[in-house]
């Protein structure tokens, strides 16, 4: 919450490990009110907001291992980053942890969000292939339904 001169306040949610995978599946079916019932209703594919190939999960704990994994699972890129001042200490006892786990964590990097940082740069490439692989999936969906309008119901 804001006050009248636009500085926080307090905030207006609070999100605990056991709630960001939910927050996941809000965003993809684009139901953000934590109020909407719908959020557990049935979507179909092609009317889904986001898909899970197209979320990037950043995280920097063992709290983030569920939507890491989740994201993974269904196609998306999950990076673990790190507190570049400490690199061999927490590589060592986080990042290389969920990196064994393919399922886990599929990239890691310092926690730099500037320009140019190897985290930038990643994203960048993440986004790169993201929307190649989108070029071909609707060109995909489209050849699937021009093949199925030459198919005469029996």
């Amino acid at each position: 919450y804001f006050d009248e001169s636009g500085k926080v306040k307090w905030p207006s949610q609070v999100i605990n490990y056991t709630t960001k995978t939910q927050f996941l599946f809000r965003i993809q079916k684009g139901f953000l009110d934590i109020n909407d019932p719908d959020v557990n209703k049935y979507i179909k594919p092609e009317d889904i907001r986001i898909p899970f190939r197209n979320i990037v999960y950043i995280g920097d704990s063992d709290t983030d291992i569920p939507c890491m994994r989740l994201v993974n699972m269904n196609g998306g890129h999950s990076i673990g980053v790190y507190n570049p001042e400490t690199k061999e200490k927490e590589i060592d006892a986080q990042i290389q942890n969920l990196k064994r786990d393919t399922n886990r964590i599929r990239y890691f990097a310092p926690a730099d969000y500037s320009k140019d940082s190897e985290l930038d740069i990643l994203i960048k490439e993440i986004i790169n292939k993201t929307a190649s692989y989108e070029i071909l999936e609707k060109r995909f969906i489209s050849n699937h339904s021009e093949a199925n309008s030459f198919i005469k119901p029996c």
